[in-house]
């Protein structure tokens, strides 16, 4: 057994301080939006359509609107896309209207085959949109004043085609919060390896490019749409730039509680994995190789395998330690870094089950069958 244990420590170890040490040059080159800085400094400001599909979203649309119009940008756009919503977010947006006459609402009442619903409901968007820049979010994102004109400076300043940023997730208990902390890490790295990333929050890309690239028309049946606008926009050979929002800078509320966002996160999951399940059940036992097994292997084997479980401990704790600086978390989430894990893998393998089994991903009450799924990848 020595043997072994000192076999899955040597590799765990290395896997682990590697992807470590590149994950930190990785995000030190990632610009932190933290300051907020609302002067012009001689710049002329573009026109901007901000583009939100909102479907049973009556719990956060009227805080989203408020804050985006109440921005200090000169040329802004606000469109809603009212998707199919069967709650009171038309009324919502309705009495929005008045107040706001210059907000633009849309309402679809079906959705076209071979659309997925989100992916449809951005096309529409992007059809009523004038603006030189177009911003994808959602309807449960909450802008800082100035947000705007900063993320807009940062992508005139460094010739962007394509902006993303990871927005501040800042509420939870303590086991919820250090889930999406481990979330936060893996998707870096994973954007670390692939150089392609979009985020739903927070999507910036010119409206000329987005026209080059084939728009949301090419990814009409992604699940994962804004990481598969992501990809084209670089499959492309346009300049993207990801980014982080420092604490209040861009935040979302993603779920209500953890519980929650485990059942909503396997829409995506398998989807992520190509609806391969060897390439699933690979990322797994990745997972636990080094996100599991070094918590486990310090009291395990020999003296020298226990000390490279300890040194992967360690070099886990310095990414903590670096995102408390930016992000609402705490260092010692470390500690239930291999539980996070063990919560990443269940919701894989659910998502993978559950898409097998019923024959497709169910959303929104539609249900998409993953033979057609697959033709679009």
């Amino acid at each position: 057994m020595n043997v072994l244990f000192s076999v899955l420590s040597l590799i765990s170890a290395f896997i682990e301080v590697g992807t470590v040490l590149l994950w930190f040059r990785y995000i030190k080159k990632r610009p932190v939006f933290l300051e907020i800085d609302s002067s012009n400094n001689g710049i002329i400001y573009p026109a901007l359509s901000v583009i939100i599909p909102a479907c049973d979203e009556e719990e956060s649309i009227e805080q989203a609107v408020r804050q985006l119009i109440s921005q200090d940008y000169p040329n802004l756009e606000v469109i809603v896309v009212n998707d199919r919503s069967t709650d009171k977010t038309g009324a919502v947006l309705k009495k929005l209207k008045v107040q706001y006459p210059q907000l633009k609402v849309i309402t679809i009442y079906d959705l076209p085959p071979n659309w997925l619903g989100k992916n449809h409901a951005v096309y529409q968007g992007v059809k009523e949109a004038t603006g030189e820049w177009l911003l994808f979010t959602d309807a449960d994102v909450m802008f800082s004043l100035g947000s705007l004109k900063k993320t807009l400076r940062y992508a005139l300043e460094h010739t962007l085609d394509h902006l993303t940023i990871a927005p501040d997730l800042y509420y939870g208990g303590v086991f919820y919060r250090a889930f999406l902390t481990y979330l936060s890490f893996a998707i870096t790295a994973t954007v670390m390896f692939t150089n392609k990333v979009g985020v739903g929050a927070f999507n910036l890309v010119k409206k000329s490019v987005y026209q080059e690239i084939g728009g949301y028309e090419a990814i009409a049946m992604r699940v994962a749409d804004d990481m598969s606008f992501g990809e084209l926009v670089v499959n492309k050979g346009y300049k993207q730039d990801f980014g982080l929002s420092g604490k209040g800078f861009i935040i979302v509320k993603w779920y209500d509680n953890l519980f929650a966002l485990l059942k909503g996160i396997k829409k995506n999951q398998f989807a992520h994995f190509k609806y391969s399940v060897v390439t699933t059940l690979v990322i797994c036992l990745y997972a636990l190789l080094v996100g599991v097994y070094p918590f486990v292997g310090i009291f395990l084997g020999p003296i020298w395998a226990r000390a490279l479980c300890g040194i992967s401990v360690v070099s886990l704790f310095a990414v903590y330690n670096y995102l408390a600086k930016y992000l609402n978390i705490s260092r010692s989430y470390v500690v239930i870094h291999p539980i996070s894990v063990l919560l990443y893998i269940g919701a894989i393998l659910n998502s993978m089950v559950k898409t097998i089994s019923q024959g497709g991903i169910e959303w929104r009450g539609t249900i998409y069958p993953i033979k057609v799924l697959k033709k679009h990848i």
